[in-house]
């Protein structure tokens, strides 16, 4: 063991004290902590006394023991940084080409940010306005199909009651059901979405009621309005008492007494009703209701926590109902349980099948942060090469400072308040921009509502963060590239601004390179929507109309109609309808699980919608047994991997299914999503829920006025819910439109920024060369000599930048493109040439201004530079 005399304090905290302490009082500190650290041996041991020695040493970092260290300059020179300000603005007035160009470059990429921060900002706040957001949890399950898992949203009904029975944490708690209804009060008269819940929803969830009380809910005769829904049907008036007629079905309906109104719901929120009414209800709805049963399921249960810390112990405590929902759905067995905050469910909806929330679009969020952080960075770069440019007249500015005593930090710092400044002005200017241009700009073109709040404390911070950020950023570079010139060099003249500068060079790469991608990006979205018109659906949309009928009765009151109608072709029944209403199930055969998509029909409804069969057969309308039956497309075929899908059998719902037919792989979705395994069976009577016919061609518009009219003389007291099969996906085509109407403005606002950026570089070049040009001009230089010599350096330049902008253009707008659609567009040739002709394009146009400023020019002017 080493004597106690030998043991040395920490040697870094005796270099750390001789660093910071005065030196006349180092020699006394260094021996009193000496003893005490020795005697600290002697009482406490060796360890812990060095632990104390550190800490003691924190203690006597006092201002006053501490040495005056002068390495930055004192930043409460008051009378330093007005000057620097003074400079400022009368840099700004005596430059006004450059100063706006700085200015609008910055200011043009601050309000787009300003735009992106408002709309991630909104996608951020939804449904956190909750009161109990992070107490309230959405319960949900992982399933294993089809050798993937998956998170779905809805559960069996009977689990939310088991748990508030079984878990002493579980608060409270409340199942959403969701259903198809006709409400009719006095003329009005609508088909409509009704939510059953319990008295405990209004609990869960904040939704503060206008009129009338939250508790109401729990009366089966009540039922509480959206602020939208009140207005529809009672006007401007209190509801409150009056009755309302819910119509669940051709035979059952009741009448509801309105017992509340919800006020007007945040504009971030994804989770809403038009309806509230009791679950109770349900038994209404639903004759053969049963709440015990395993097998059905609701679309969503919360559950509400007292202590958040005990979710993962509930989580853990959920292998009874596991095993509860495995033994009733065998065919569809689950891997776990898993709970969801409130707070993040909508940002994690993506990620859940069948969830009550909205999905969030990931990809265009993320794909508005790019086309931000890359606006800003065109910005920064411009405003480089556009700095550096400027400042060539003020070089002896910069010797006069360096002469009277300023060092190079102080120029430095000189240049970076200036730059905050500037980046300051601009903030208000892109504020401006953001708030009354690009924010409407961009609610007219998505039909998105985007608010810039001012009173949003996070929208300052980020102002506060943009400005400091791009303040330094884009001043740095210059700051010390023009503080480096000495000021003996810079009145001898011999200071060559503008010829050598590769960096700014690599910016202006830069941003040809983002522009290439911005534009190709343009181009390509605007050829998306002649790709995405013309691709084929699968069946024929052309012609086809659809209506929803309320059961077999009023199908063939209506079929009987149609059918005297000679534009009429064909009329098929069916449970499920193409693009409107689709089911899922299991498809079980031996050792494998196929999760499909599966559409109940008649024997004539491949026919009405053009859907073609490539083998076997389709239904036949006079045999029975095709009920155990099934047609497959040809997806599913594949999947199956056999040598003749017709002949295979599988187990679907309990019940055994042969395969009759393969058709042609359609899509039942928009192009969003892609085609999937799907199954036919044949409808029975009961199950007729829509009307499907096919017209002449050309007789679309009047063969549709015929069925409204057959249908408000057979049915005037139900609403007419139906329409053109072409109609169906007009959203669709809509937001494919949209994205390139975005496109092509965010596209020019890159080539303006790049424009002003090669104006910069080029005007550099031409500026640092004036006397050279002045003598090329004296010995004869005409305007061909002048253009190479200016241009010559930016062709390579160009080439270059053009040469990797063309496969990094490619590279990510397909990536894009494949995140977005199952069957994306083939990026084109095209898309890229034309981004490059634009580009050569501008290069032209610039080079041309400054070639034309050359020749304008007088040589004897010229020779006179300094």
């Amino acid at each position: 063991m080493m004597p106690q005399n030998e043991i040395a304090p920490p040697g870094w905290v005796l270099r750390f004290l001789r660093f910071f302490l005065k030196k006349e009082y180092l020699e006394e500190i260094e021996g009193d902590m000496e003893e005490i650290f020795q005697d600290n041996i002697e009482s406490i041991g060796a360890r812990r006394a060095k632990r104390v020695y550190a800490l003691d040493m924190l203690g006597l970092l006092r201002p006053v023991l501490l040495k005056h260290f002068r390495i930055l300059p004192p930043l409460n020179q008051y009378a330093m940084f007005r000057n620097y300000f003074k400079t400022s603005f009368r840099s700004l007035g005596r430059n006004p080409l450059t100063s706006f160009i700085n200015v609008f470059g910055l200011s043009v990429a601050i309000g787009i940010c300003l735009v992106v921060f408002a709309v991630v900002e909104y996608d951020r706040s939804i449904d956190r306005f909750h009161v109990n957001k992070d107490d309230v949890y959405l319960v949900t399950f992982f399933g294993d199909i089809d050798g993937a898992t998956h998170q779905y949203g809805r559960t069996p009904r009977p689990l939310g009651e088991m748990m508030k029975a079984d878990f002493a944490n579980v608060r409270n708690m409340c199942t959403v059901q969701d259903g198809g209804v006709v409400v009719k009060h006095g003329a009005n008269t609508f088909h409509e979405r009704v939510r059953y819940t319990n008295a405990q929803f209004l609990n869960m969830f904040t939704f503060p009621l206008k009129w009338g009380t939250a508790g109401s809910l729990a009366d089966v005769n009540s039922i509480i309005l959206s602020e939208e829904m009140a207005i529809k049907y009672f006007g401007d008036e209190n509801p409150l008492g009056q009755d309302i007629l819910v119509k669940f079905d051709e035979t059952n309906s009741k009448a509801f007494m309105v017992t509340g109104v919800a006020q007007k719901f945040p504009r971030a929120h994804a989770i809403g009703f038009d309806f509230l009414i009791n679950d109770q209800n349900m038994r209404v709805a639903d004759s053969t209701y049963n709440a015990s049963d395993w097998k059905a399921f609701v679309n969503a249960t919360f559950v509400q926590v007292s202590d958040r810390a005990q979710v993962a112990t509930i989580a853990h405590g959920m292998e009874k109902y596991k095993r509860l929902q495995n033994e009733a759905l065998k065919d569809r067995p689950i891997a776990r349980f898993a709970f969801v905050p409130l707070a993040d469910l909508h940002e994690q909806s993506a990620d859940i099948r069948d969830d009550i929330s909205v999905d969030a679009p990931v990809t265009s969020f993320v794909a508005l942060s790019i086309i931000g952080v890359f606006m800003l960075g065109l910005a920064c770069f411009n405003y480089i090469n556009i700095a550096i440019v400027s400042a060539a007249r003020r070089l002896k500015e910069i010797g006069v400072r360096k002469v009277i005593g300023a060092n190079r930090l102080r120029v430095v710092v000189q240049f970076l308040s200036e730059n905050i400044v500037i980046t300051f002005f601009a903030m208000l200017v892109g504020l401006v921009l953001g708030v009354f241009v690009f924010a409407p700009w961009f609610t007219g073109v998505t039909h998105r509502q985007v608010d810039v709040s001012l009173v949003n404390g996070n929208l300052w911070l980020f102002l506060l963060a943009v400005l400091l950020v791009t303040g330094v950023a884009s001043g740095l570079y210059p700051a010390f590239y023009i503080s480096r010139f000495e000021a003996a060099t810079i009145f001898k003249g011999s200071v060559q601004f503008g010829k050598k500068n590769p960096l700014t060079k690599l910016f202006l790469s830069f941003q040809l390179v983002l522009a290439c991608v911005f534009i190709v990006g343009a181009i390509t979205f605007t050829q998306n929507i002649g790709y995405q018109a013309a691709l084929s659906w699968g069946y024929n949309q052309r012609d086809a109309l659809y209506v929803s009928v309320p059961d077999a009765a009023a199908f063939g009151k209506l079929e009987a109609k149609l059918l005297q109608d000679p534009n009429v072709l064909s009329v098929s029944a069916s449970r499920h309808h193409l693009g409107k209403d689709m089911a899922s199930a299991v498809a079980i055969a031996p050792g494998k699980q196929y999760e499909v998509q599966r559409l109940s029909v008649d024997a004539s409804y491949f026919e009405t919608m053009g859907i073609e069969r490539v083998a076997g057969r389709v239904f036949n309308d006079h045999q029975q047994g095709d009920h155990q039956r099934i047609v497959v497309n040809q997806l599913f075929a594949k999947n199956m991997a056999v040598a003749n899908a017709v002949g295979q059998v599988f187990e679907m719902d309990g019940a055994r299914y042969e395969v009759i037919g393969v058709v042609k792989d359609f899509h039942a979705d928009s192009f969003y999503e892609p085609v999937v395994p799907t199954v036919f069976t044949m409808a029975t009577e009961d199950q007729y829920r829509y009307l499907t016919l096919r017209a002449k061609p050309g007789a679309e518009q009047e063969t549709y006025a015929t069925l409204k009219a057959h249908w408000t003389a057979l049915f005037p007291e139900t609403p007419f819910d139906g329409g053109r099969q072409e109609e169906l996906f007009t959203w669709y085509f809509d937001s494919v439109d949209i994205q390139a109407r975005f496109g092509r403005p965010v596209a020019g606002i890159a080539i303006l920024l790049v424009a002003l950026g090669l104006y910069g570089l080029v005007t550099l070049n031409v500026s640092g060369r004036t006397r050279e040009f002045s003598i090329r001009k004296v010995l004869g230089a005409n305007a061909r000599n002048v253009a190479a010599s200016v241009g010559k350096q930016y062709v390579v330049l160009t080439v270059v930048s053009l040469a990797l902008g063309a496969p990094v253009s490619y590279v990510l707008i397909k990536a894009l493109f494949a995140s977005m659609y199952p069957d994306p567009m083939p990026i084109s040739l095209s898309a890229i040439l034309l981004a490059m002709l634009l580009l050569v394009g501008v290069l032209v146009a610039v080079v041309s201004s400054q070639v034309r400023k050359v020749l304008k020019a007088s040589p004897v002017d010229g020779l006179k530079v300094e």
